[in-house]
């Protein structure tokens, strides 16, 4: 056996012995913290939450679910986050998302001023983009009442430069039925 006349092998390997340790207490750390975000998540990811825990959500959740998105005949339901806040698979960008908008409600609940329904509803809509539309209606196209709404959502689908739509101009109460 030959033996190394190295001095740097032992430290160098109790700096990697170290630095594998701090690297897998890191790891199982950020694991752990994965978990409890989306434990702490699920919860307040409903619909009833957002429409029972907050008086100010009740008119929006009450016809949320008179509406086609919250009940329908094929039992298929769209939940409020899914119109509201960014895909849960674009997944940091919706945990953000999901923070900032409920600390500005929070915020707002405690220390806003009077809740005005029409103009949260306005500002709703404008945050409402034709890709969270898109992700459910993906067959716009393909079985449309008429050749009259096949040419708008062709339209909407594929804008020219100048102009540009959004889905809720026409389907503004697509969510919720007023």
């Amino acid at each position: 056996m030959v033996k190394c006349g190295c001095k740097f092998t032992g430290w160098a390997f109790g700096v990697l012995k170290k630095r594998g340790l701090t690297f897998m207490a890191g790891l199982i750390f950020a694991v752990l913290c994965f978990v409890a975000i989306n434990a702490a998540m699920k919860p307040v990811s409903t619909s009833e939450y957002c429409g029972t825990k907050c008086h100010e959500m009740d008119t929006a959740y009450k016809s949320w679910q008179a509406s086609v998105h919250g009940v329908n005949e094929r039992g298929l339901r769209s939940e409020c986050i899914n119109c509201h806040l960014q895909p849960k698979e674009e997944y940091f960008t919706h945990l953000t998302a999901k923070g900032l908008a409920g600390a500005r409600d929070i915020y707002k609940h405690h220390f806003g001023g009077e809740y005005d329904i029409e103009k949260m509803q306005e500002k709703a809509l404008e945050h409402v983009s034709n890709e969270r539309c898109l992700h459910c209606h993906v067959d716009l196209l393909a079985k449309p009442s008429s050749d009259d709404i096949k040419e708008t959502h062709a339209e909407v689908l594929n804008p020219s430069e100048d102009e540009e739509y959004k889905c809720t101009e026409c389907h503004d109460d697509a969510g919720h039925q007023r």
